[in-house]
């Protein structure tokens, strides 16, 4: 992995003008990744602009990525792009399908570069590092960082690495967590880093509408006879009535239930468009289960989108799940 990133910093080195960004519906890996290498490339003086969903930025909002840098307008992305050359940094992608931008966007950058850690990688860039043994993106863009600009990491890239780590490991609960993880969050806590404000502010507190959902969500509880899968799901007007979309954290709840395997949340975004995210404890590879719906991800964590109705879906993926349990 280290000839590779050297190998994309000398990239970096030697052109000017970059735009990164992480994937659809982005969770803190993504979101904390992007801001990171964004300012990890204005501290080496480079031209960066980065783009961030505004609907997934409300739990991050400590990261502070109010920066001209950083963009929540895809439109005026485009028009500030036109006429530009640029190298397009995707970050925590499995495939281009799953990248947080309009084809327009993707398809005027001069080529991408694919950085990621899902094992089903569909190596879409013309550069592509995937590093599937590592917890999570930011682990892989904090060895950039040590390269590019030594072991005295500044708060500014420090703060949103330890926050895409924190997440993706499930404030170091999942079995991802290993001794290099620990090692790393020791090094950016001796730059300053509060593990404990982030994981009060990612894990630690809800919003008051959230709760409500989550109150409505946990009411369509069910599990299947054997008591190996369970599942939870959110309808439109669920949303509607808590005036949120704030899922977060739903499907582990379903997950960590006493002798739960599969946990599934199905969230109705559309009245035929279906998001199911899928965890598992032990021995599930639930990436296998979401390839079965064009889905992917990791063998714990994994999810797909169905274009059919919420009933519909339910009863495909929960039968399709007691074949892993």
């Amino acid at each position: 992995m280290q000839k590779k990133i050297k190998e994309i910093i000398k990239l970096i080195n030697k052109n000017d003008n970059f735009l990164i960004v992480g994937h659809v519906g982005s969770d803190g890996d993504s979101i904390g990744s992007v801001t990171a290498f964004t300012r990890l490339l204005r501290i080496k003086n480079k031209k960066v602009r980065a783009y961030l969903n505004r609907d997934t930025l409300a739990p991050f909002s400590f990261l502070e990525t109010e920066g001209e840098e950083f963009y929540t307008d895809s439109k005026k992305l485009k028009k500030d792009l036109a006429a530009e050359n640029y190298i397009l940094i995707t970050l925590d992608s499995g495939n281009l399908e799953r990248v947080d931008l309009e084809a327009e966007i993707t398809a005027g950058a001069e080529f991408i570069i694919n950085i990621d850690h899902h094992a089903d990688n569909s190596h879409f860039g013309k550069i592509n590092l995937v590093g599937s043994d590592r917890a999570a993106v930011g682990e892989i863009i904090y060895n950039f960082a040590v390269e590019m600009i030594g072991i005295d990491i500044p708060m500014q890239v420090a703060e949103p690495l330890a926050t895409a780590i924190i997440t993706d490991t499930g404030a170091l609960r999942y079995e991802n967590t290993t001794s290099r993880v620990l090692r790393i969050l020791a090094d950016l806590m001796d730059a300053g880093v509060d593990i404990y404000k982030i994981n009060k502010k990612i894990f630690g507190s809800i919003s008051y509408k959230a709760l409500i959902l989550k109150g409505l969500a946990l009411a369509t509880l069910e599990r299947s006879a054997n008591g190996k899968i369970a599942w939870l799901y959110v309808s439109r007007q669920m949303m509607h009535e808590a005036e949120t979309d704030y899922t977060e954290g739903l499907v582990s709840m379903a997950r960590d239930i006493e002798d739960v395997e599969i946990g599934i949340l199905f969230t109705e975004e559309e009245e035929a468009e279906i998001k199911v995210s899928l965890r598992s404890n032990f021995y599930a590879e639930v990436n296998e289960l979401a390839a079965e719906f064009n889905g992917g991800g990791h063998p714990r964590a994994a999810g797909a989108t169905v274009e059919k109705t919420l009933e519909e879906t339910i009863n495909l993926v929960v039968e399709a799940a007691k074949k892993y349990v």
